[in-house]
């Protein structure tokens, strides 16, 4: 009688959990960014570089604690991300919608694709002025300029993934007597899931761009808008403030971009972990 195969063990040095993995490499990024925060604090503390380029982290971040105490910074980081959120998401689900339609007739793909790209080749800083002129100055602007600016990405992308077809599938699809929509909704939707959030991650950071660039051009709240206010009274300290808070709140985007695709597109990682 042999005795029972014992469970296999991770081999010795390799751990078996990625978990184990992840502080590691959380710590050796944090202290990276510790260290170029000291490296900056000396340098402006000895006047390495002048205020102008680069004030010492401190006072960035006395900017950064007055401007929430005040409400300031509060309010316009609420008002900045309520339009990318809102923007980003009507701009994908037309572009979805659309993807679907124009994929499914391609007549209508050929009369309308060079109207899409003849519109995205206008650059959206040109025609921002027109949209305000338009829609007035307020969330409604930069809520249409963010639609305009992540919508073409994420079309081209879902486009491309619905078109994308595993032979051996749509013929066993097809001999089964699958109508054309269970073969959109069964076989090719799913297929395009992966393609979909390659251009919704571009898309939500092309949103946020798009926010700002609005702000910019003619908005009386947001981040962007007091970006503008701090660079007219050379409030160098308070611009990076700002620039903080924009890359605080791209970061946080991409990690509420990754948990959905984790949990929706759970099966398409599944298979690249598996091949990986």
């Amino acid at each position: 009688m042999t005795a029972p195969a014992s469970k296999a063990s991770a081999p010795q040095g390799v751990s078996s959990s990625p978990f184990l993995r992840f502080p590691f490499e959380l710590a050796l990024s944090g202290l990276i960014a510790v260290a170029l925060v000291v490296i900056a604090e000396i340098a402006a503390r000895n006047n390495w570089v002048t205020p102008l380029v680069l004030p010492a982290p401190s006072q960035i971040w006395a900017a950064l604690i007055d401007g929430f105490a005040s409400g300031i910074y509060l309010d316009n980081t609420l008002s900045t991300l309520w339009s990318v959120v809102v923007g980003f998401v009507l701009g994908a689900v037309i572009a979805v919608v659309l993807a679907g339609i124009l994929s499914s007739l391609p007549f209508l793909e050929k009369v309308i694709t060079p109207f899409i790209v003849a519109f995205q080749s206008m650059p959206k800083v040109a025609i921002a002025p027109l949209i305000i002129i338009w829609f007035g100055f307020g969330d409604v602007s930069k809520i249409v300029i963010v639609l305009t600016v992540c919508f073409f990405p994420i079309l081209i992308n879902a486009l491309h993934g619905l078109k994308v077809r595993d032979r051996d599938h749509y013929e066993l699809f097809k001999s089964l007597g699958a109508t054309r929509w269970q073969m959109f909704y069964r076989l090719r939707l799913p297929h395009a899931v992966p393609y979909i959030f390659a251009g919704l991650h571009i898309g939500v950071i092309f949103a946020l761009i798009g926010t700002v660039v609005a702000e910019f051009v003619g908005s009386n709240t947001g981040v962007g808008y007091l970006m503008l206010q701090a660079k007219a009274t050379f409030d160098t300290p308070a611009v990076y403030a700002c620039l903080l808070i924009l890359m605080l709140m791209g970061m946080l985007l991409h990690f509420v971009m990754v948990q959905i695709e984790t949990r929706v597109a759970f099966w398409a990682n599944d298979i690249t972990q598996a091949n990986g």
